[in-house]
């Protein structure tokens, strides 16, 4: 085998309160990867796709070709040249950067037939994710290689408990364009000590997140969201109108908002029984564009993980 051709989801990261821990994969954009072997040990990468001039083509600097790098240390695979087809934007807050890693692993295990568990994966991914963020976190590859919902429970070592993805919920989704920010930055706000008392509310918060998403019950779900008193209030104040597009959200019906990931995207739970939820998604999008940023809305549901597309180009070549 000489080229495989691999599809990664987006994902949210977070929920709120499960700050590194909840990861879900979403339906509504994708990254595709295409890896073929190279004779040379080394990796090269093409990039195309959306705001695909932001991205770094430099594998130290890029979380798929840091990712492959790690891969080829651990199993002494051949050199890769991988072509990234964009399609979850850059900063977005829907794990970027996890989704083209995850690609990128999923494709080479196939490629060089190394027959890694998911969890091997997510582990060699998660170390793509220094390059954007600083940290081999792995809360946005799980998911994007598992599918569904997925927990990390330890990083040291990684533990990650995975779910299928859960049925009948639906989710409203802003993503604003214009905003810049990355993940390293979005993380140096964090607080270095909790008090007590915000870790309960937070633990608190996390298990309804996480019994909403295991029961499919959006009510649940959306009260955890909205629990987070550590790490979202100290990053929404990064981004303009996403405040605006959180309480847009709840007059329009939905059951909870918070930011997805490190933000700036806004993801709300919906309970498609008593509200639209493209009017939520509508609602959010014209609270951005009230504040005079442009934002695209989306309706999105949990999905599957990582799966090998096809084993010839679906990239344009050169």
């Amino acid at each position: 085998m000489k080229r495989v051709v691999v599809q990664a989801p987006c994902s949210t990261s977070n929920l709120g309160p499960g700050f590194d821990v909840f990861g879900l994969a979403l339906d509504i954009l994708h990254d595709i990867a295409e890896v073929e072997v190279l004779d040379e040990n080394r990796v090269l990468l093409k990039i195309e796709g959306v705001e695909a001039q932001r991205i770094p083509t430099n594998p130290q600097r890029n979380s798929a070709g840091r990712a492959a790098l790690e891969f080829m240390k651990r199993h002494g695979s051949a050199g890769v040249k991988i072509k990234l087809l964009k399609g979850v934007p850059p900063g977005s807050g829907l794990g970027s950067t996890g989704t083209s890693a995850a690609a990128t692993v999923v494709a080479m295990n196939y490629l060089f037939e190394t027959e890694l568990s998911n969890r091997d994966l997510v582990e060699i991914a998660a170390q793509g994710e220094i390059a954007a963020a600083g940290a081999p976190h792995a809360d946005n590859v799980a998911p994007s290689i598992f599918g569904g919902l997925t927990i990390i429970s330890s990083y040291n070592p990684l533990r990650v408990t995975s779910f299928p993805p859960p049925r009948n919920l639906v989710f409203s989704i802003a993503l604003p364009k214009g905003i810049r920010k990355t993940t390293r930055k979005a993380r140096a706000v964090l607080p270095k000590n909790v008090e007590l008392s915000k870790t309960i509310r937070n633990l608190g918060s996390s298990s309804l997140v996480l019994a909403g998403l295991l029961l499919s019950n959006p009510r649940l779900l959306g009260e955890g969201m909205m629990g987070d008193v550590i790490v979202e209030p100290k990053r929404i104040p990064l981004y303009p109108g996403c405040l605006e597009a959180k309480s847009a959200a709840i007059d329009a019906g939905a059951t909870g908002a918070t930011l997805s990931g490190a933000g700036p995207t806004i993801i709300a739970a919906v309970d498609p029984e008593s509200v639209d939820p493209r009017e939520v998604a509508n609602a959010m999008r014209e609270a951005f564009i009230t504040q005079g940023i442009e934002c695209e809305g989306y309706v999105g549901r949990p999905t599957e993980g990582a799966k090998v597309i096809d084993r010839d180009s679906m990239i344009s070549r050169e």
